[in-house]
């Protein structure tokens, strides 16, 4: 595990072999949860808003933290902070050279670069509906910010990380 810190934001990224990518990310986000709340019971649960099944955005219901985590193989990116410190994290993550087709998510406008498009979906995983939401309703402006499909504001910040990715982490406060 490697690892920095970034506005108050705990985050991690590791390598993982691909069918194990999520046990990857669960060791993750305990063992920065856990520095944070010591002691604390660290399971990790995940409920889909729209049909219920165990898939989403990870929740440590006993424990007052956010988390975010994104996958780009074979890293393993997480995002972890405190709830007193930050109301809402996102955290996205591509492999540097990666060309997702993305032209009809925002036709007829141009697609954003690789960096726009780690931006807006970080912004979208900290909104709390990802990809159920249009990403060309997420506004990037320069100096940092973005306002999400809502009018939300949010901090993004690029984040160095694994060699040959490109990370953004999304926060509002």
């Amino acid at each position: 595990m490697q690892r920095t810190t970034v506005e108050g934001v705990r985050i991690a990224w590791a390598r993982s072999a691909h069918g194990s990518r999520r046990e990857t990310a669960d060791a993750l986000v305990r063992a920065l949860a856990g520095e944070l709340a010591p002691g604390s019971d660290l399971r990790i649960e995940r409920r889909c808003p729209v049909c219920g099944g165990p898939h989403g955005r990870p929740v440590l219901p006993f424990v007052p933290v956010h988390a975010s985590i994104a996958y780009a193989d074979p890293w393993v990116v997480v995002a972890v902070a405190h709830a007193e410190n930050t109301a809402e994290i996102g955290i996205d993550a591509e492999r540097a050279g990666a060309r997702p087709d993305l032209a009809a998510l925002f036709a007829p406008a141009d697609p954003p670069d690789l960096r726009g498009w780690t931006a807006i979906e970080a912004v979208l995983k900290a909104d709390g509906r990802g990809l159920m939401v249009p990403p060309d309703e997420v506004r990037l402006f320069p100096g940092g910010t973005a306002l999400g499909p809502d009018g939300t504001a949010y901090l993004v910040l690029s984040v160095v990380a694994a060699p040959g990715m490109v990370v953004s982490l999304a926060l509002r406060s």
